[in-house]
């Protein structure tokens, strides 16, 4: 029987039957009965006796029998057309493997062809509930433990909440890696897949403009893309890791094994190899963004404060040359797999780390807004560049007492003035009857038109659109009318007006350039996007472009801080109240005037006057650069 059994398969020992086994066999006169059959209507018995079977049961006999038939071959037709491709994928699935080769992202340089982002050699650990044998587990779980120094514990709870194949490790060591691949015979269930890590060679000083990568998550996976993601891919998810992610993103390779029921490799099947993703060139310098970050870390430190940003760009294509947003964190955090403990920390921190304060954040600009309103004063004619408007201290406009800085610091004034005289004192006073003369929305109009209240359209993620405030935006989020008051507070910058540091560098930039309004970029590019241009009269950009200058060169304006720079310079302070203890330090500039090169955008929150905290930042930046470009 064991030599048929062998011949058949088990698939049919029911009828296989040797002779000399048999039992219960016919005797004579059965044989004598079935012999007599011939002919015999089979509803008699065979001594001629009429059968107790009627014709009814016979029916409902048969009846039974065809339908049972009828069912059987439709779970036949049903097994074998209809889900048979399902039953052979499943069988194929048994003996055949994917391996996926995820492919490398695109490497990010700066302008100059340095580094900033790079992958390194990578494993990532696999496991498959489905292909670990119940009386495996057990033996499984613990050498894996071993190999990993975890407990047995830890991987016993990842597998019983699994739904499904889980990563164990997004960046296993290559020493832990080879005793995986050594004990893969061992390892039913465990797969093992190369899978680059990001590196970010300046850590904590590019951190929020490259942003981070992060494993595809249920909602990358469900995408519907030409490619779509896989498990184990790697998804740009902040900064230009995420804006130019179909750039960066490679296409993985994959691997068809052949292997036995215990996991055994016998051979591949078909193979394709990995594409690394498109490279990306940054307009950053990466020399001067070391340098800014340093510079304003520094004071920061030496004032008390804790949060700071700053941007430089080029005023004429609106490369963004530096952009610093303090506290910083290290994105390489991200790049391998950040414990649950460590993102909340994270996110959870009240400085909030991970927010870029250049573009993603928005303040009062203080006096830095009077450009804006000497820019609709003299557009619309309520002043000229000689118009000249008594400073009598203060305005009392109901209840309300609107003070210059000056008369609430010792009760002086400043006389009758100019617009660049007001540009270089500062003089709110001149810019409240200007407000008063233009009204709010003639404000709003130049504001807008500078790009103030709408996103720039830098190619970063989270970018903010600031707030230039209207008559229908407070009826509509405040549900009040517009009171006089605020077109004064409009007027130098206070009130509801928001703005981030990168959008005022754009508008110190179009005053700079001559009256091109351009869109910053984060990408190295000859050809500037222009947003519009002649929109503004030659002598309007002369007069404020001299108020600028005459606030760095005038008597009363920063000789004490820029007194000593070979390169002349224009800019703008602003010290604007934040609702804190010290108002929020601002200063924007260009050099070298008349014809700049750059513009630097300092703003430190909470750390006092512009001239004395963020002027002398930028007066480094200012010397940094210029000294490199000698050489």
């Amino acid at each position: 029987m064991s030599k048929l059994k062998r011949k058949f398969g088990f698939a049919f020992p029911e009828f296989v039957q040797l002779g000399k086994k048999r039992k219960n066999l016919p005797d004579w006169q059965q044989v004598r009965v079935a012999e007599s059959w011939e002919g015999k209507g089979l509803f008699e018995s065979v001594a001629g006796k009429p059968s107790r079977l009627s014709t009814a049961r016979v029916a409902t006999i048969y009846f039974v029998f065809f339908s049972c038939f009828l069912v059987l071959l439709a779970r036949a037709f049903d097994l074998q057309v209809i889900q048979g491709n399902i039953f052979l994928g499943e069988a194929e699935g048994n003996r055949l493997r994917l391996e996926i080769n995820h492919a490398p992202r695109g490497v990010i340089f700066d302008r100059g062809g340095k580094i900033l982002a790079q992958n390194t050699p990578g494993f990532r650990l696999l496991l498959d509930p489905q292909r670990l044998p119940a009386d495996k587990k057990q033996a499984v779980i613990a050498k894996l433990a071993f190999i990993l120094k975890v407990p047995n514990s830890f991987l016993a709870e990842r597998l019983r909440n699994a739904k499904g194949e889980i990563t164990l490790v997004n960046d296993l060591e290559p020493d832990k890696a080879l005793l995986v691949e050594a004990e893969s015979k061992n390892l039913a269930g465990v797969e093992l897949e190369v899978s680059p890590i990001r590196y970010y060679s300046y850590k904590e000083i590019t951190a929020h403009i490259l942003g981070y990568t992060a494993e595809a998550s249920k909602e990358d996976l469900a995408q519907k893309l030409t490619i779509p993601y896989v498990l184990g891919d790697k998804v740009g998810k902040a900064g230009v890791e995420a804006s130019q992610e179909g750039i960066l993103r490679g296409v993985n390779g994959y691997k068809l094994i052949k292997v036995t029921a215990e996991g055994e490799n016998k051979g591949d099947i078909y193979q394709s190899d990995p594409h690394p993703g498109q490279n990306s060139t940054l307009s950053i310098d990466i020399d001067l963004q070391q340098f800014v970050y340093q510079a304003l870390q520094k004071k920061i430190v030496e004032v008390g404060a804790k949060k700071a940003s700053a941007v430089v760009l080029d005023p004429y294509t609106g490369e963004v040359l530096a952009m610093i947003s303090l506290p910083s964190f290290d994105n390489n955090l991200f790049a391998k797999e950040i414990t649950e403990q460590k993102y909340q920390q994270l996110i959870s921190n009240p400085d909030n780390l991970l927010l870029n304060r250049a573009d993603g954040a928005a303040y009062p600009p203080g006096s830095t807004f009077k450009m804006i309103t000497a820019t609709a004063g003299l557009e619309t004619g309520a002043i000229s560049a000689e118009t000249k408007l008594v400073d009598p201290g203060f305005i009392i406009l109901g209840n309300q007492v609107f003070e210059n800085w000056l008369w609430r610091e010792s009760h002086k004034t400043e006389g009758s003035i100019n617009v660049v005289q007001a540009l270089v004192r500062s003089t709110n006073t001149f810019f409240y009857r200007v407000g008063q003369m233009v009204g709010e929305k003639t404000i709003v109009k130049y504001a807008n038109l500078l790009g103030l209240g709408q996103k720039t359209g830098i190619e970063l993620p989270g970018e903010t659109a600031g707030l230039i405030p209207t008559q229908s935006w407070k009826l509509a989020t405040k549900g009040e009318p517009w009171y006089p008051g605020e077109t004064l507070s409009m007027s130098i910058g206070q009130g509801d007006v928001l703005v981030s540091p990168l959008q005022l560098s754009i508008v110190t930039a179009t005053f700079a350039n001559g009256g091109r309004l351009v869109t910053p970029t984060i990408l190295k590019t000859g050809e500037p996007k222009v947003v519009r241009e002649n929109f503004l009269k030659k002598e309007t950009l002369g007069t404020v472009r001299e108020g600028l200058y005459q606030v760095v060169t005038g008597p009363s304006g920063l000789t004490w801080v820029f007194g000593n720079l070979k390169i002349p310079s224009a800019g703008k302070t602003g010290s604007a109240e934040s609702g804190g203890e010290r108002a929020h330090a601002w200063y924007t500039a260009f050099a070298p005037y008349p014809n700049p090169k750059i513009v630097v955008t300092v703003q430190v929150e909470n750390a006092g006057h512009g001239s004395e905290v963020s002027a002398p930042v930028v007066k480094q930046i200012f010397e940094w650069w210029f000294t490199r470009q000698q050489r």
